[in-house]
């Protein structure tokens, strides 16, 4: 009778203890819903509670370290597995590029940093892996507003989307297959083409408002690319398959050899830092930005194009 008891009384301690952890973990859960929805069914809501609560340990882990360039938070991501990030939001680039020998070297004579955040938009993308499209869009974008006389203007990413037919749409896309388009049919203005984060059949029946002239490779080495980017914004291609919890810091958890995401180059600092804008929304990293470590560092030199 005495160990009944007992077992009971230490069965209810236990239960109560995981009750009130449980209690404190889901209000943290439940603030999380307020700001980024909630789920359809009991089950999901328990199952992403589950991969909220592991993330959140995670990302405290990595934040207790002491020799870390760069630190983590919560995002719109946190209910999702790392899997799932990879699998909904980045699109390794399969096809051939251009072959090319990409030069690790410090720079010499260092160009003066540039910054160009205030001359662009950030863009969410959504559950769409359309990263090649924004950082099509968005060079588009910048080029008019720099080299156009400030001429402000929105282009129709959904129109890339839908009507670019060398790529995937959501299922991901390449940056010149995007600026060959733009070149050679145009753009819509985004308010006649509004994007709405899934592949739908093309709306475009004539020319779009906006080209460009052309586009050309500012890759290769570091000295190419900031030369670029002292002229204005640039298209390009990395690995952002860690790039989950980034919130702010240098960031160099990345292979050198993988593209499954496109970006939009806009500066490096007097360090040689890159900085680049993401299309992840301004609640992601550095109000939407990430800062890379000098030269190749997430393959920023692999894949970086230019349009004029």
């Amino acid at each position: 009778m005495k160990y009944l008891i007992g077992s009971l009384l230490i069965s209810f301690l236990f239960i109560s203890n995981y009750f009130n952890s449980t209690q404190f973990q889901s209000s943290d859960f439940e603030n999380w819903q307020k700001q980024y929805g909630y789920f359809n069914t009991q089950y999901e809501r328990q199952y992403r509670e589950m991969i909220y609560n592991q993330n959140k340990k995670l990302i405290q882990e990595h934040n207790s370290k002491q020799n870390i360039t760069y630190r983590m938070q919560e995002n719109q991501f946190m209910t999702l597995t790392h899997e799932e990030f990879v699998g909904i939001y980045l699109s390794e680039v399969k096809e051939s590029i251009q072959e090319m020998t990409i030069l690790n070297q410090d720079l010499y004579n260092p160009l003066q940093a540039v910054d160009w955040r205030n001359y662009t938009t950030v863009y969410n993308q959504g559950s769409c892996a359309a990263g090649w499209a924004f950082s099509v869009g968005s060079s588009i974008e910048s080029w008019f507003y720099i080299r156009g006389g400030g001429q402000n203007i929105s282009v129709s990413v959904q129109q890339l989307v839908d009507c670019e037919k060398n790529s995937s749409g959501c299922n991901g896309g390449i940056n010149t297959q995007a600026m060959l388009y733009a070149l050679k049919d145009g753009l819509y203005n985004s308010q006649n083409y509004p994007y709405v984060g899934t592949q739908l059949a093309c709306k475009a029946t004539k020319s779009g408002t906006y080209f460009i002239n052309n586009y050309t490779f500012v890759g290769g080495s570091s000295q190419s690319l900031q030369s670029s980017l002292q002229n204005y914004p640039v298209s390009v291609g990395l690995d952002a398959t860690n790039w989950q919890f980034y919130s702010t810091g240098l960031f160099s958890n990345c292979s050198e050899n993988l593209i499954n995401h496109y970006a939009l180059a806009i500066g490096f600092d007097s360090n040689n830092n890159w900085v680049v804008q993401n299309s992840f929304g301004t609640g992601w990293g550095e109000n939407g930005i990430i800062k890379l470590l000098p030269n190749n560092t997430c393959g920023i030199l692999n894949q970086a194009y230019q349009i004029y």
